[in-house]
């Protein structure tokens, strides 16, 4: 009977959870940045400086549009990121892309309450060991918006994932580009076998060509033949131009200015903001 009692307690327990949870109510632990008062309610961190450094990382990511490349531009101007320490206080500390991608990655910076984005399953024949697997956003279980106040929209933080996503450049997936690479191929992460089907890859020793060994990879096989890269490179350069009429390519020229200038306008306020951090 006691047995069954505590059974009952334990649902009972749970579904009080779940249902704090579904109306957003339930106290996570929050990211640096957003503080609870003794209440519940949540606000931003007091702190100013605080409060200017966490949307520098969004506003430098979707300028740069790369992580690294945020990790980067925050070390070459000495900048530190606040960050939770063991009892909860915002230390500041050097940026590392591991940071840097969990605040990028973090719905309450838009200020929506997720729960349900772990699952945890028991692995292997002992009872104590379990694996914990992160869920994609749309296969979380709750999701409530407007709970906390934002550092950046919804819009712009689904666009950060789509960037992210993007960006993951694992060459068996045939989904996303990848992210752009530096050297001399213009169809990094764009061009694929026509033997096998799977992404190419570019290598530059020897000059640059365009390799698959994919199958190489999985299999231990011969590698699919290469294929040099700039005869490839100068066809497709040829035909985009001969697909481009006079009017589109005036188009695209007005569009690459306004996006230049828009880049401009961005590296001047990026520079007001660190001249006012310092």
């Amino acid at each position: 009977m006691s047995e069954w009692e505590l059974h009952t307690i334990r649902a009972r327990m749970t579904a009080g959870l779940l249902n704090k949870a579904a109306r957003g109510d339930l106290a996570l632990t929050l990211p640096t940045g957003l503080e609870r008062e003794t209440l519940g309610r949540v606000h931003k961190d007091p702190n100013l400086e605080v409060q200017a450094r966490i949307p520098l990382v969004f506003e430098t990511f979707l300028q740069r549009r790369s992580a690294s490349k945020v990790w980067e531009f925050f070390n070459a101007n000495g900048l530190r990121l606040p960050r939770r320490a063991r009892f909860g206080e915002v230390v500041w500390k050097r940026p590392t892309v591991a940071a840097i991608l969990a605040m990028l990655k973090h719905p309450a910076y838009a200020g929506t309450f997720t729960y349900g984005r772990t699952r945890t399953r028991r692995t292997g024949r002992t009872a104590g060991r379990a694996a914990t697997k992160r869920l994609a956003m749309e296969q979380g279980r709750m999701r409530v918006p407007d709970k906390y106040p934002a550092y950046i929209n919804w819009a712009t933080f689904e666009q950060i994932q789509a960037m992210l996503r993007d960006n993951h450049a694992e060459y068996d997936r045939n989904k996303t580009r990848g992210m752009p690479r530096p050297g001399k191929a213009l169809l990094h992460g764009l061009v694929y076998c026509g033997a096998c089907g799977h992404k190419m890859v570019v290598q530059d020793k020897g000059g640059t060509e365009y390799l698959c060994n994919s199958l190489r990879q999985q299999y231990r096989v011969p590698v699919c033949p290469y294929v040099p890269a700039d005869p490839v490179d100068a066809r497709v350069v040829a035909a985009f131009f001969e697909a481009l009429s006079p009017l589109a390519l005036d188009v695209y020229t007005q569009a690459m200015a306004t996006q230049r200038q828009q880049a401009e306008q961005m590296n001047a306020a990026h520079q007001q903001q660190l001249e006012r951090l310092r």
